[in-house]
């Protein structure tokens, strides 16, 4: 791990001169693990994003600006109770240990100055957030620890925080480092992270290599480490992304930063993005997928519904007989037996001792007529919920090949149908994100990755005599290929492979590709998301090959035309 407690102490000691006596004007929730603090300090409006992710847990300033959403949980409003319009006093670290402690001041809810520390742990998956007043008494955390999980520490309100104890060694204590790094005969990077505190694998194996390079001990490869001053630095090969606060890797593309903050910002900022896209996608998912086996479920129950309702006519019978056959009931009877000619059967009807044969005839008729009248609603209903089911099926394929602007498109389209609770915000209506493509004939390809963009290029931004590519009976993408007149078969076939490439038939081979002008293309009225019919087509079965890639000029996110 390279943001371990060497790196933090640094970065700390960075944040702590940009952001001392600077205020915390707002706190946001970004995502569930994600929060942004926006701090005005030295003149300057900073914002430090702090992630409490498992995988990617950090604190640093960021130039990124991100969609700010309004719905923080229950933990953020009361970080904005405590922490929101105070004075950063200082941040550091505790122990040269992955804990940053930002020391705050504020007025609470009487008008009172108080202090309060807030502590940020970064242990991968016990990356935790803990509030704490002047006593260092636990107001709340992001995550609590009772004494029940068999920890060595505990983390509920009320509780005094204590920084963990790993019982080793603190990197400035000079003499206890001189004397176990004198004691060892033959020692491996894993004793040293073992027995220093904050010692990642990076800097332990660097140590090691750096003293057998310069044909020195440990201990001054160790002391030269100690002097080493801040060079923040991100090592690229292969692909593989590795920074450290200063240049601790062998040859090979190295970039350099002029802070801490700037070099995590670069490294996690796709980083982020994809897990931010991961979660926000799983998300989607399992609403998805929840509705889509809801309504499959729900259809099962109207068809046997729809069957009873429909097989009703022996009731009508029942009340027929019953009034033909009035002579032979006594009150007090608790059914009859006679014979149904309709059916050419023996029929026995069962009866309400307590009604007369009229009303007991009454009685099935006006069973009759609601089961009559329930047949339409059922109908109507299965109608709706097959809908429900095309258009949630359509949108697990959407969200299977989908980035995160599509992501965010499919998020804002399930809040406007009210699958979502998600408060909509008032904002001037933006232009759909969608894919551009160049072919080899140099002809223009846009290809829709969810509802909103397939139905903005198809009827909107597509002329007439253009072309409109879907893969036949399968969910997938609207392409258009802005050329009107004949197409080359270099262009059928890279708008049929794109068309294939994003749908539901991706990973099946010979996949059969509709293809026609725009203007034999329909919207189905009354349909949820962008199902369309279409007539005149031609069709072309194609291999989905992401081997198209290499054949066209890529432009993403094209919005407009």
């Amino acid at each position: 791990m390279s943001l371990d407690g060497r790196f933090l102490y640094y970065l700390a000691n960075e944040l702590n001169q940009d952001l001392q006596n600077g205020r915390i004007q707002k706190i946001y929730q970004l995502t569930k693990t994600d929060f942004l603090f926006l701090i005005r300090a030295n003149s300057k409006n900073l914002q430090l994003t702090i992630s409490l992710s498992t995988s990617i847990s950090r604190i640093h300033l960021t130039n990124y600006h991100t969609d700010k959403p309004d719905n923080p949980s229950g933990f953020c409003m009361l970080l904005r109770k405590y922490v929101e319009g105070g004075i950063v006093l200082s941040v550091s670290t505790l122990s040269s240990d992955r804990i940053v402690n930002l020391h705050l001041q504020n007025i609470n809810e009487m008008g009172e100055t108080k202090t309060y520390n807030l502590y940020m742990e970064m242990m991968g998956r016990y990356a935790n957030l803990i509030v704490c007043d002047e006593e260092n008494k636990i107001i709340d955390a992001f995550k609590h620890i009772s004494p029940f999980e068999d920890q060595e520490r505990t983390i509920l309100k009320g509780i005094t925080y204590h920084a963990p104890e790993d019982g080793k060694i603190n990197p400035f204590d000079a003499q206890m480092a001189s004397n176990y790094l004198t004691s060892l005969d033959d020692y491996t990077y894993q004793d040293l992270i073992a027995h220093f505190t904050g010692f990642s694998p990076l800097l332990s194996k660097h140590l090691i290599s750096q003293a057998k390079i310069d044909r020195t001990s440990l201990l001054i490869s160790y002391q030269k480490m100690m002097e080493e001053k801040v060079h923040p630095t991100l090592f690229i090969k292969n692909n593989i992304r590795k920074f450290y606060y200063f240049d601790v890797f062998p040859e090979g593309e190295k970039l350099t930063f002029k802070s801490l903050s700037l070099l995590l910002d670069e490294y996690y900022s796709e980083t982020s993005k994809m897990e931010r896209m991961k979660q926000v996608s799983k998300n989607i998912y399992q609403l998805a997928k929840r509705e889509f086996e809801k309504n499959k479920n729900k259809l099962e129950k109207l068809t046997k519904e729809l069957d009873v309702a429909t097989n009703s006519e022996i009731i009508r019978i029942k009340g027929d007989l019953i009034i033909q056959n009035m002579n032979q009931i006594a009150r007090g009877d608790l059914n009859l037996t006679t014979f149904d000619y309709e059916n050419n059967q023996e029929i026995s009807i069962e009866l309400d001792r307590l009604l007369t044969p009229i009303q007991n005839a009454n009685m099935y008729y006006k069973k009759y007529k609601k089961n009559k009248t329930a047949v339409s609603f059922i109908q109507e209903q299965i109608l709706l919920t097959k809908k429900q089911i095309t258009y949630f099926d359509l949108l697990i394929s959407q969200i299977e090949n989908a980035q995160m602007n599509d992501l965010d498109e499919i998020h804002e389209e399930l809040a406007k149908l009210g699958f979502l609770r998600t408060k909509i915000k008032k904002q001037k209506i933006k232009k759909p994100n969608y894919d551009t493509y160049q072919d080899k004939d140099n002809v223009i390809i846009y290809v829709g990755k969810n509802n909103i963009q397939n139905e903005y290029l198809t009827h909107k931004i597509a002329k007439s005599n253009e072309w409109w590519f879907h893969t036949k009976d399968n969910h997938g993408s609207h392409v258009i290929v802005s050329k009107s007149g004949e197409l080359s078969e270099t262009t059928i076939r890279t708008a049929a492979l794109l068309a294939a490439y994003f749908s539901k038939a991706r990973m099946s081979s010979s996949v059969p590709v509709d293809y026609t002008l725009v203007k034999f293309v329909k919207k189905i009225p009354g349909e949820m998301g962008s199902l369309v019919q279409y007539t005149n087509h031609k069709t072309i079965y194609i291999d989905p090959d992401s081997g198209v890639f290499n054949q066209i000029k890529v432009i993403k996110n094209q919005s407009g035309k």
